[in-house]
């Protein structure tokens, strides 16, 4: 058996399994979406094509959904039967907020680095007396996991976090979020889209998951992954309903009650975007068949480079310098995320910026090259800025 090369040395999807990927460029958007890759097109082709095929199409394009539902529990570590797929996560949150119990006076806390698609159903829902509670992130950048459990009391009915943070990077000690939750008899809801895919996960202590599916998977728009453990979080009722919720569509007591799917199907509510479903099940079984281990270890041995090269330069970087603490992500605070971004596209660069920072995404595509080279832009075109 050939020997895998050291970490980071070599990229573990090769450039040509991408369509339109030029090789003079370093892809470094995949916190924001994903390049696309072949399998993927050709997933989805195979599955609109089936529609031609009336009842069989049907079955061919189920039967990639069931699938799929299976490759992503693999990368979650969870069970195909705990996967949903919805419209989008920002669908998908919406039917979690909306379907909550809670008193007026009640309170859910999130954080200052989560995004809107987290937070924003919640806030909705202070016009009905629930308080959202932010906990704000420290001068030096630093959010703890104590201090988001100490933000908790007796009156708060769901801790929500992203596991990897969309503005540093930071990732979350979900272990240690998950069992403190527990102990305070609060559920625990966490969105992964910025870690599904790249990084290994414990989510035994996890009551809801949730996940974009363009970024970190690799796959295409159009789907929200729902995980549900219902161990924790039992005969949970999502605030939206259509008739693939449902049981039996065709009961003689349609009229009268909603018999509910028992497993996280619970969450589908109709006809789903299945061309897309199975892009994002080829993307998700290319990640799993890598093995999320070697994909973690990979990106960790670039991450690492490129943030210390970064910081030999003086810039701001102000993901965690500590390995446990992020993930594919590596943030750089800048005057003009957006300008700067710009100028490392036309060097070949494609990162993300904007909101006073720029952000590069290693994954399974990326190697040392790309660690060196955003290092070596990024710092050329701040000392020409400043």
């Amino acid at each position: 058996m050939t020997p895998h090369a050291s970490p980071g040395a070599r990229a573990l999807i090769p450039r040509d399994h991408f369509i339109g990927l030029s090789d003079d460029v370093s892809y470094l958007y995949t916190g924001a979406h994903a390049p696309a890759l072949r399998v993927v097109e050709d997933a989805m082709v195979t599955a609109y094509r089936a529609k031609s095929r009336a009842e069989d199409g049907r079955s061919i394009l189920f039967g990639a959904e069931a699938q799929a539902r299976a490759d992503v529990a693999r990368l979650a570590g969870m069970r195909a039967e705990d996967v949903a797929f919805l419209g989008d996560a920002s669908t998908a949150w919406s039917a979690i907020a909306n379907g909550w119990a809670f008193r007026p006076g009640d309170n859910v806390v999130v954080n200052e680095y989560e995004h809107p698609a987290v937070f924003a159903p919640f806030l909705r829902l202070r016009e009905h007396g629930l308080d959202v509670r932010v906990v704000p992130r420290g001068d030096d950048w630093e959010l703890s996991s104590q201090s988001l459990l100490d933000a908790c009391d007796e009156r708060t009915v769901a801790l929500c976090v992203s596991h990897v943070g969309y503005m540093t990077g930071l990732k979350h000690d979900l272990s240690a979020l998950g069992e403190g939750a527990r102990e305070r008899g609060i559920p625990f809801l966490v969105d992964v889209s910025h870690s599904l895919g790249v990084s290994t996960m414990d989510l035994s202590h996890a009551a809801l998951v949730v996940s974009a599916s363009y970024k970190w998977t690799l796959g295409p728009y159009g789907v929200g992954i729902v995980g549900w453990n219902r161990d924790l979080l039992a005969d949970f009722r999502p605030g939206a309903v259509g008739w693939r919720s449902l049981e039996d569509i065709f009961t003689d007591r349609r009229f009268e009650e909603l018999n509910w799917n028992a497993d996280a199907s619970r969450f589908q509510m109709g006809a789903p975007a299945l061309s897309d479903i199975a892009g994002l099940g080829a993307s998700s079984a290319l990640l799993g068949d890598i093995g999320i281990e070697r994909i973690e270890e990979h990106v960790a041995a670039i991450v690492a480079d490129a943030d210390r090269r970064l910081r030999d330069a003086g810039l701001n970087v102000i993901t965690p310098a500590d390995p446990a603490r992020r993930a594919g992500n590596l943030a750089v605070a800048v005057a003009d995320g957006e300008g700067v971004a710009a100028e490392l596209a036309r060097r070949g660069v494609l990162a993300w910026g904007g909101d006073g920072r720029v952000r590069a995404s290693f994954h399974a595509l990326n190697d040392l090259g790309d660690a060196e080279r955003f290092a070596h832009e990024l710092a050329a075109v701040v000392k020409e800025r400043s």
